[in-house]
């Protein structure tokens, strides 16, 4: 096997803690000896060891390791946070070379784990399979060079374009399959918002009910406070009225600026690195007016139409992936750089 064979791994295993690792990256690592695996390790959930350490005390008899290679997605880190430093972990076991997917954009790191690593006489190899290094870890990537978190907007639409029928009211659009998708993607985000129409009319539970392990933290976007809100919410509320929280139902106030470079100072001072938007048409719309849109999912019906409603979103980005569903064609957009 070469080293791309190896990260692709990584890659693999890195996916087992999505969902989990949040704010925190994918990565997955393997340490080979003699051209074979002998372990694995992977980041399993925020606070726990990284997949380096976890790889290197996954094994029994460590006085091999200065004749191994240990391959990672990511650039080991160098500085201390609610672990150790895993660049330090590898040079005291004195791993012979060091191979790594892609650098890491955090600041506290950025270059400096490669740099301890070969100052101490790790060789290192960097910069493989880079592109799929990067999409595991575009919400890490996103948050750490944008400032901001990386944003993905959904919704169904009628085969004829709309959203929903007018006058607005609740109305289901999406057939069988799309639930096992949007239930995957609120596990992987940090947060998911709508606006206050989608909030009233449908009442949305905004979670995660499909599969195990995380539901995103939920935000309703309300500028002037028009949102239905009960003990049993718990929700967050964007609104230019007051601050404060009220039993589940926390209000979080804004200035009289544009709103969104707000919520994304929010979002980002809170460590949220990746956020779901999942309507209106106004506020889908808006992200996508403000440049400040990613990655687009929608599910297009091939039977249902509106005839008279409101509008899907316009948008210019590229279809980079399309599944065909059995009421529905699932169809993926990333923003063209």
């Amino acid at each position: 096997m070469n080293a791309e064979n190896y990260i692709s791994r990584c890659l693999e295993l890195a996916k087992r803690g999505i969902g989990y690792t949040n704010p925190n990256p994918l990565v997955g690592c393997v340490i080979v000896h003699n051209n074979e695996i002998i372990s694995e390790g992977w980041h399993v959930a925020i606070g726990q060891a990284h997949a380096e350490r976890m790889a290197i005390l996954a094994l029994k008899d460590r006085s091999i390791l200065s004749e191994c290679d240990l391959y990672v997605n990511l650039e080991p880190c160098s500085h201390f946070g609610k672990t150790p430093p895993c660049a330090d972990l590898i040079i005291e076991n004195k791993f012979r070379k060091v191979f790594v997917g892609l650098g890491d954009p955090n600041p506290l790191v950025a270059g400096s784990g490669i740099k301890r690593l070969q100052n101490h006489g790790i060789e290192v190899e960097s910069n493989i399979l880079t592109e799929a290094c990067k999409e595991l870890n575009r919400f890490f990537y996103a948050f750490h060079t944008l400032k901001r978190p990386f944003v993905t907007l959904k919704w169904a639409e009628s085969k004829d374009g709309f959203l929903a029928p007018l006058p607005l009211q609740k109305y289901q659009i999406s057939g069988m399959g799309t639930n096992e998708i949007t239930h995957d993607l609120r596990k992987q985000h940090s947060a998911i918002l709508v606006g206050v129409e989608t909030w009233n009319i449908d009442q949305p539970l905004l979670n995660n009910r499909l599969y195990e392990g995380h539901s995103p933290k939920r935000f309703v976007l309300d500028p002037h406070l028009r949102g239905q809100y009960t003990a049993t919410s718990e929700v967050c509320v964007f609104n230019k009225v007051k601050a404060g929280g009220v039993e589940n139902v926390q209000y979080i106030q804004l200035d009289e600026t544009p709103i969104l470079p707000q919520l994304m100072q929010y979002f980002y001072e809170n460590q949220l690195n990746s956020l779901m938007v999942e309507g209106g048409s106004k506020t889908l719309q808006s992200f996508i007016d403000a440049n400040l849109a990613d990655e687009i999912h929608t599910y297009k019906s091939k039977n249902v139409t509106i005839d008279r409603g409101i509008d899907a979103p316009n948008h210019q980005f590229g279809k980079t992936n399309e599944v065909d569903l059995p009421n529905d064609i699932h169809m993926k957009f990333n923003r063209i750089s």
